[in-house]
């Protein structure tokens, strides 16, 4: 098979009309062979292919056997192919498939993705960092967020599988939301210190960046399965304060304490409950903005002046109704 150069820009599945031909990556959902019914023609291919705008049939009629030796399923390939209708429903007609490299694909194309400024976000995120005073804290911040794989994994990974933010830069944009709430709090408590509430708000679910894995689906990681984002977290972290000279001891416990204790609860599998002013702050913020997002969306679905029930949060929520005024 000859190589397939992607089409630019590219054509949604979601905006694939019959006639139009298409040239691009898609993630291969499921594939079988199916007999045609004059057994001497042999098997015709059926797909479901995927982008993040939705899924779309697909059939190969005169290579099906050939392409099923090349496709495997919950995978991304280069497929090239003609749009048709039948019965009224739009499918592709495949002419050519060929395997692909990950590092070649944009996973932004089959995974939804934050709807705010990415760019903006990450210069939130630098900002942040140069704002702390304290040396020990910036330096570690700074030299962790200068390593290009754990800066790229931290502004794409999703904050979490399914509850809140799930979606590419979802980590990012959750994470400098608790910073904003952290410090709003910290407004009106005087003892809290802002820079280890900033390192905890920034780095409290650095560990989903290996807890989650977002290529064509978000889920997972075998690490992720096995440890969880809190203690895959805490060892991240100490390997990186190891490299920052004369890094204090104390100062390392209380910065692995707020990653230890963010989830509040024992049952909500966090292996401490806050015991410093800052931790309490930050479990907070935390909850806050998690469970703000989820309302939020609720609250866009509100009929008759109620959203539909949220199971995590065992409620639903007003939102008034005609006249009412907020």
């Amino acid at each position: 098979m000859q190589p397939i150069k992607p089409q630019k820009p590219r054509i949604w599945l979601k905006d694939l009309k019959a006639g139009q031909g298409i040239d691009d990556f898609f993630v291969v959902r499921r594939f079988s062979l199916m007999p045609y019914r004059d057994p001497s023609k042999g098997h015709y291919l059926t797909a479901v292919l995927e982008d993040r705008t939705g899924k779309m049939e697909a059939r190969a009629w005169d290579r099906g056997e050939q392409f099923a030796q090349v496709l495997k399923e919950e995978t991304v390939f280069r497929i090239r192919g003609q749009a048709t209708e039948y019965q009224g429903v739009v499918q592709l007609h495949i002419h050519a498939v060929e395997p692909v490299h990950p590092q070649d694909v944009d996973w932004e194309a089959f995974l939804p993705v934050t709807p705010m400024d990415r760019s903006a976000l990450e210069q939130e995120l630098d900002q942040a960092v140069s704002r702390i005073e304290n040396p020990y804290i910036r330096t570690l911040l700074t030299t962790l967020f200068a390593d290009g794989q754990i800066r790229r994994a931290y502004v794409t990974a999703p904050a979490a599988m399914s509850h809140h933010q799930a979606y590419i830069g979802g980590l990012l944009e959750h994470s400098l939301g608790v910073l904003k709430t952290a410090l709003h709090l910290a407004d009106n408590v005087p003892e809290a210190n802002r820079d280890l509430l900033t390192a905890g708000a920034i780095l409290h679910d650095i560990g989903k960046i290996a807890e989650l894995q977002y290529d064509t689906v978000i889920g997972y990681t075998t690490e992720g399965n096995l440890l969880g984002h809190i203690v895959i977290g805490i060892n991240l972290l100490d390997r990186w304060m190891e490299e920052v000279e004369g890094f204090p001891k104390a100062l390392r416990i209380k910065i692995e304490h707020l990653i230890a204790s963010h989830h509040g609860e024992y049952e909500w599998q966090s292996p401490k409950r806050p015991q410093m002013v800052e931790a309490v702050i930050l479990h907070y913020a935390d909850r806050f903005d998690a469970d703000m997002f989820k309302i939020r969306q609720a609250l866009a679905e509100a009929k008759d002046g109620w959203t539909p029930y949220l199971k995590s949060l065992e409620r639903r929520f007003y939102i008034g109704e005609g006249g009412d005024e907020r």
